[in-house]
């Protein structure tokens, strides 16, 4: 993958003033992506998972829709100074208990030196396939030693791997923390559901036009939002109930439907995605055009606030500021092409930033290289240079954080 990108030059200083990192997500490119500044320049830091989606961000968590898993990140600022530290080596670690004693465990892969030229045995040369394993177990080796090294000094919070479930592939799209939990939409069964820890999940909420909850993704579901902690808009891309016929009849008779009265508020929507109560109205993509639009549950009128040479798709606010996505229009899809392909040459994907106040274009992010495709964006609050630690990362092993010891005496 090729991550380079382009920014205008307003935004590190954008996000170091408002004190805030961004971060969206790339099913395409397998990555949840932290967009960094320390006021004169961007970092955009990359965490591989399998098929990112759905992000929502309080002011302690960061939560994260993958292919099975929904993943929990809660927000661990104590672990600053720990992080900024050389691990220890497993073998030095106190907190990773051996049968053997150390002076004669087996060695490991911390105890191995790294290769820095082919084994030749007998004094013959190695074989194509030997040297790309050579070279394949000196990459390991030097990216391994890079998750021991310490994290950026600029680095000012910390997100670390706390709670997963396993939910199957539900094709989990949008997701947001309500009054009862996680409600997420669940696009594979064609309703909104919430998690138990007895169950992939709990169906809560189909449209009417569903007849059945079976795993077909029949109306392609994906955009939810919340309104008092209680899921009040989704998105549809059709009103279809046969397995998948949203991939094969009209793409562009998509709806904004309320969840509450279970009811199609808008039609005729092109690919809508991305529904986002805020400040009494309802922000929504109409993807396939590449635009903005806003709906107003008490009038009922809908408007569109900006066009984009882009699919738009994920969004998030900050105080009178507007985050969208930008994704390139797929190649996939030269059957029936989004309508904004015929209007603009090129489509780009990144992250375009706009002022309610005026609608005018504020900033932007656009990469360049092979990122094709954003799903979700989120604004991290109250720091500029956030770190995440993964699930399968070695500083696991022995970053702790738990309460005080409480008596029951």
């Amino acid at each position: 993958m090729d991550y380079s990108a382009q920014y205008s030059g307003n935004l590190p200083a954008l996000l170091k003033q408002l004190n805030i990192a961004l971060a969206f997500t790339s099913y395409q490119a397998g990555r949840l992506m932290l967009v960094r500044s320390d006021g004169q320049e961007l970092d955009v830091n990359y965490k591989s998972f399998l098929r990112p989606m759905g992000l929502t961000v309080t002011k302690d968590s960061l939560t994260l829709g993958t292919y099975t898993q929904v993943i929990k990140f809660q927000r661990e600022d104590g672990l600053l100074p720990k992080i900024k530290q050389n691990m220890q080596p497993i073998e030095e670690d106190i907190t990773a208990p051996r049968i053997k004693p150390k002076e004669t465990a087996a060695p490991t892969a911390a105890d191995m030196p790294a290769v820095t030229e082919p084994v030749q045995a007998n004094d013959s040369s190695p074989t194509e396939q030997q040297r790309e394993q050579q070279a394949a177990q000196q990459r390991w080796f030097e990216y391994q030693q890079t998750l021991m090294a310490p994290v950026d000094e600029r680095v000012d919070a910390c997100f670390i791997t706390r709670s997963a479930h396993y939910t199957g592939m539900i094709n989990i799209h949008d997701i947001d923390w309500g009054t009862e939990g996680l409600w997420a939409v669940n696009s594979s069964f064609s309703c909104l559901c919430t998690l138990s820890p007895n169950a992939s999940f709990v169906p809560r909420w189909k449209p009417h036009f569903i007849s059945e909850l079976v795993p077909e993704d029949r109306c392609h579901l994906n955009g939810m939002t919340l309104k008092d902690g209680k899921p009040a808009y989704v998105t549809t891309f059709s009103t279809f109930n046969e397995a998948g016929m949203w991939r094969k009849g009209n793409k562009f008779d998509g709806t904004l439907m309320d969840v509450e009265h279970n009811e199609i508020l808008l039609r005729g929507l092109s690919m809508p995605h991305s529904p986002r109560y805020y400040r009494n109205h309802v922000y929504y993509c109409n993807s396939g055009e590449g635009q903005l639009c806003r709906y107003n549950p008490i009038t009922g009128h809908s408007e569109v606030l900006a066009e984009v040479p882009g699919f738009t798709r994920g969004m998030d606010f900050y105080g009178p500021l507007l985050f969208v996505g930008l994704s390139k229009v797929r190649q996939s899809d030269v059957t029936s092409p989004a309508p904004l392909a015929r209007r603009h040459d090129e489509t780009h994907s990144g992250i375009w930033v706009f002022n309610l106040d005026n609608l005018q274009t504020v900033a932007t992010l656009k990469f360049t290289g092979n990122v094709d495709q954003i799903y979700d964006v989120a604004v991290l609050p109250d720091c500029r240079f956030p770190e995440l630690i993964e699930p399968s990362h070695p500083r696991m092993r022995n970053h702790f954080c738990f309460p005080p010891l409480t008596s029951h005496t």
